[in-house]
C-alpha cells in the first residue's frame, strides 16, 4: 500500500449534528474532496477529462468503519493510499486522523468510465505508472 496524497480539513458547524459530533457522511464528503485535492494537484490533465465529461471515475464499492467521533473545531488529517489497481480500476483507502488517533478508514474502488459509452474504460497506462509510482514521506 502506498501513500499517495495527504490532506487536512476542519471540522465546522455544518458538519456536526446538534451534540458537536460529526455526522457520518461528512466524512464521505471530506474523503471526495480529498481525491479532488489529489487530482488536482497531481493529475491536472485527468482534471480536465472530468470537466469535458469524456472520462470519469465512478464508485464500485465503499465501505467505511468509524473508530472514534471527532467534534466541531477539530482538525482532521486524510491520509490516501492506493491499495491496489487493475485496468479498470483504483482500489484506494482512506484513513482519518486526529492529533494521531485513527478516526475512521475508508476504502473504495472506482472505475474508469468513458463519457461516450458510459461504460467501464482501460485507465491509461501512463496514469496507473505514475499511481503506481506516487509515494509520499
Amino acid at each position: 500500500m502506498k501513500l499517495i496524497h495527504e490532506d487536512f480539513f476542519k471540522i465546522y458547524y455544518e458538519n456536526t449534528d446538534s451534540s458537536g459530533f460529526t455526522y457520518h457522511t461528512s466524512y464521505l464528503s471530506f474523503a471526495e474532496r480529498a481525491r479532488s485535492n489529489m487530482l488536482n494537484e497531481k493529475f491536472p490533465e485527468l482534471c480536465l477529462l472530468l470537466k469535458q465529461n469524456s472520462y470519469f471515475f465512478v464508485i464500485n464499492t465503499l465501505q467505511i468503519d468509524f473508530f472514534n467521533p471527532t467534534y466541531l473545531f477539530d482538525n482532521l488529517k486524510v491520509l490516501t493510499y492506493l491499495k491496489n489497481s487493475s485496468r479498470c480500476s483504483l482500489s484506494l483507502i482512506q484513513e482519518f486522523e486526529k492529533e494521531n488517533i485513527s478516526i475512521s478508514k475508508i476504502c473504495i474502488s472506482l472505475v474508469w468510465i468513458n463519457g461516450k459509452t458510459k461504460r467501464p474504460s482501460r485507465i491509461p497506462s501512463n496514469i496507473i505508472s505514475r499511481f503506481n509510482s506516487m509515494e509520499i514521506v
